[in-house]
């Protein structure tokens, strides 16, 4: 059973995208939770014979819009996943701090290794998106530049993963979201760290760096179009209020309006100087508001499904009481994640902690056991990222 609408607005509920089928009694209780009543489309419930029903339209190839239906399924669990994953993010991060010491230091970055770098990265995506995602919640305000490099270039590849992209495209699209900001580096700190508003004269400056960034990138022969796009179109909003071009809707390329919504989930979930980061949810609920002004309406809708109800790495709470982060979840299962249960109904903590895979947990009566609903950021003193180090360390040992 496919659902289409709730009874309320999508934003008063826990679900962080609009649409989802129903696959079990337990997905049916958690809409019950804060429903009493959906509306249902028949045409899209997994039960329909496709091939009594003829097609109106010629074949086509998917728009940006509109995943295709990839070839990626999960190839490891996140378990596995998650040292190999820490290694490849590490890598990832050396690279851009030395590209951006030798920017700042007058020096030609040393590019060729980009492709090396992200091809690592999109393998390690393609096999499991959930290991790079909850490494990405490891954020540190001081690393703030680099980090955020990182984390829009594994949040971009499985953006790209969730559309079907093939693996050529995701590491172009990956070597792009990589280098977007390297304009930045040119921008002088006191004024790119400022937590106080920006003067008029300031904010010019700070407008100038996705040019600047173009420049850099075009004295690499080795650059493709595309990276040197992304670098010059991630700050184009879909009414032409962004810079530095102004442009409009279709006039920005779809990869351009792919990093643009991830951009900016990023920077308003991490800690900076002048803000606290949002929580994923509200993060999402309000780029929700933005929605065809300043982001393509599609695009946001399927970074939404790609995040997911239960985003990786959130701290939730289950209807026992119980509190855990989300490790992963299946594609079309996102109401019944995996689970690293922390602390029980009381608050105590469980040493060690509990992996819970709610997609087999018992799914029928009255009181299936679920998520309840999805805690802030630090909610109940706890640090996300202590837990997170804690899974990856012990894969690897």
């Amino acid at each position: 059973m496919y659902v289409a609408e709730p009874d309320r607005p999508w934003l008063e509920t826990p679900f962080l995208f609009q649409g989802f089928h129903l696959e079990s009694g337990a997905d049916i209780e958690a809409v019950q939770r804060v429903c009493r009543y959906v509306y249902i489309d028949v045409e899209r419930g997994v039960d329909v014979d496709r091939s009594e029903t003829p097609s109106t339209t010629p074949s086509a190839q998917p728009s940006p819009a509109a995943p295709a239906t990839g070839p990626y399924g999960v190839l490891t669990s996140v378990e596995e996943e998650l040292d190999r994953a820490r290694g490849i993010r590490g890598r990832a991060h050396t690279f851009i701090d030395e590209v951006f010491d030798d920017i700042r230091g007058g020096r030609s970055p040393k590019l060729a290794e980009v492709q090396a770098v992200v091809r690592d990265m999109v393998a390690s995506i393609v096999r499991n998106p959930d290991a790079q995602l909850c490494l990405s919640q490891l954020k540190d305000r001081d690393q703030y530049t680099a980090q955020h490099s990182v984390n829009v270039c594994v949040l971009t590849i499985a953006f790209g993963r969730h559309m079907g992209l093939p693996e050529n495209e995701l590491n172009l699209l990956g070597t792009g979201a990589l280098l977007h900001d390297i304009g930045k580096l040119r921008t002088p700190l006191d004024i790119l760290n400022k937590p106080d508003r920006l003067t008029p004269q300031e904010l010019e400056i700070i407008k100038s760096h996705p040019e600047e960034g173009r420049r850099i990138l075009a004295q690499s022969r080795k650059m493709a179009g595309p990276v040197l796009d992304i670098a010059h179109s991630h700050h184009e909003r879909m009414e032409g209020h962004g810079y530095p071009r102004r442009l409009h809707g279709e006039r920005i390329s779809d990869w351009g309006r792919m990093v643009a919504i991830v951009d900016v989930y990023d920077a308003i979930t991490s800690d900076r100087a002048y803000h606290h980061g949002l929580g994923a949810g509200d993060a999402l609920s309000r780029m929700y508001e933005w929605k065809g002004r300043d982001f393509d309406s599609d695009l946001l809708d399927e970074f939404i499904r790609c995040i997911g109800v239960y985003p990786v790495g959130s701290l939730v709470e289950m209807t026992s009481g119980e509190v855990g982060i989300v490790l992963s979840a299946q594609e079309k299962r996102k109401l019944r994640p995996k689970v690293m249960l922390i602390r029980d109904e009381r608050g105590n903590p469980y040493q060690p902690s509990r992996i819970c895979d709610l997609t087999l947990m018992g799914s029928g009566g009255s009181g299936a056991y679920g998520i309840k609903k999805v805690l802030g950021p630090g909610a109940r003193g706890i640090d996300v990222r202590d837990y997170l180090l804690e899974v990856a360390a012990a894969r690897g040992a």
